[in-house]
């Protein structure tokens, strides 16, 4: 996933988004990886303040943070949150994100079934407003959010 968004040095091949190397696509694409990447002593709030400073976007925090399941816990430090809590903080992202492309690293890792379900509808509403989602994910997704799948099998 690393090497699809330009931060890992491809041996051969490229990766264009809009006949453009995916490095130069700027906002167009949005990574998140398979760790939180939150800041642990911020709160949710703080946190998701800060991502829109470095948009220049202005959101009303505390609606976003009911819409990701996060109501009452604004202004807990991320640190004493759960897993799947500080993903969502970490996932709040995509709901303001001007991105065409969404590269996301194993995003249901600690969501329970109503999260997915919501990051499931998201993931077809960004679909059906012309942007792309690539997934990584032990878990199936739903037809209407998928268009191909690539299978990746380990072996030991």
């Amino acid at each position: 996933m690393r090497s699809v968004v330009g931060l890992n040095q491809l041996q051969q091949g490229k990766v264009e988004l809009d006949q453009q190397p995916i490095a130069d696509c700027g906002d167009n694409v949005l990574y998140l990886g398979h760790k939180p990447a939150v800041n642990e002593w911020l709160s949710a709030e703080q946190n998701m303040q800060h991502w829109c400073n470095l948009k220049n976007q202005q959101i009303d925090i505390l609606a976003l943070i009911n819409k990701v399941g996060l109501a009452g816990l604004h202004d807990v430090p991320v640190k004493f949150l759960s897993a799947g809590q500080k993903r969502r903080v970490a996932l709040s992202r995509l709901w303001n994100s001007n991105a065409k492309l969404w590269v996301l690293d194993e995003p249901f890792t600690s969501i329970d079934v109503k999260g997915v379900e919501v990051l499931n509808a998201l993931f077809a509403r960004h679909k059906s407003q012309g942007g792309m989602v690539m997934v990584t994910s032990h878990q199936d997704l739903p037809t209407n959010v998928v268009d191909e799948v690539l299978s990746l099998e380990y072996r030991f």
